[in-house]
């Protein structure tokens, strides 16, 4: 049995996630939130060990996604397909996490949440296939050196990050939103393992990343 988070916009959806998740798979819900913001503010005793996510929008998927880039410890059910749904494996490849059809019965879904409980990657074969085609990589076992997945636009960002730029700037000569380069940023940390921009381009320099 896990102690599982619900999040979900819609009120309906929430409810019947946490009756499948309870009655018939046997796990603990400590809540139903409709955003991923509600676990900054949760108390001790409601902390979960799984969240299961069922996003609405790709601006839901965009929330979940640089949730997760700021929170290397979240570990999550995702339910889909979702517009956006791409850059999960991307994300989520270096820790336990699962994708499952909207659809799934609450045997599958309850063994999804059991299988992030215990560490593993859980995905369903045709999202499984979904996401190889987009190129996203869900598969287990993350790169031996921090920093070697970086995608070729979080180089850029990294490199640029380097040279002293603002978040604004990299996003003018990028020719994207400041909110995309914010999501970028939070990932190159992550991904590095880095608590600050400065530490994050020292980590870079030093893994051969960038050249300072």
């Amino acid at each position: 049995m896990a102690r599982v988070l619900v999040i979900s916009p819609l009120p309906a959806v929430r409810a019947g996630l946490a009756m499948l998740l309870q009655v018939e798979a046997g796990h603990e819900v400590v809540g139903q939130e409709a955003s991923l913001a509600a676990l900054d503010q949760l108390p001790p005793d409601r902390a979960p060990e799984v969240v299961v996510v069922a996003p609405e929008s790709a601006d839901e998927m965009d929330a979940l996604l640089e949730h997760a880039a700021t929170d290397p410890a979240l570990r999550v059910v995702v339910l889909g397909p979702v517009a956006g749904d791409e850059r999960l494996g991307e994300v989520f490849a270096a820790r336990p996490w699962a994708y499952v059809p909207r659809d799934a019965s609450g045997e599958e879904l309850g063994a999804a949440v059991a299988a992030v409980a215990r560490g593993l990657i859980a995905l369903h074969p045709g999202l499984a296939l979904r996401l190889a085609e987009a190129g996203s990589a869900p598969l287990p076992g993350g790169p031996a050196t921090p920093g070697a997945d970086l995608t070729p636009r979080e180089r850029e960002v990294l490199h640029l990050v380097a040279q002293g730029l603002p978040n604004k700037a990299i996003a003018a000569h990028l020719g994207i939103s400041e909110h995309t380069v914010k999501f970028h940023v939070a990932s190159v940390l992550a991904k590095l393992g880095a608590a600050s921009r400065a530490e994050a381009v020292r980590l870079g320099a030093r893994r051969g990343l960038i050249v300072l």
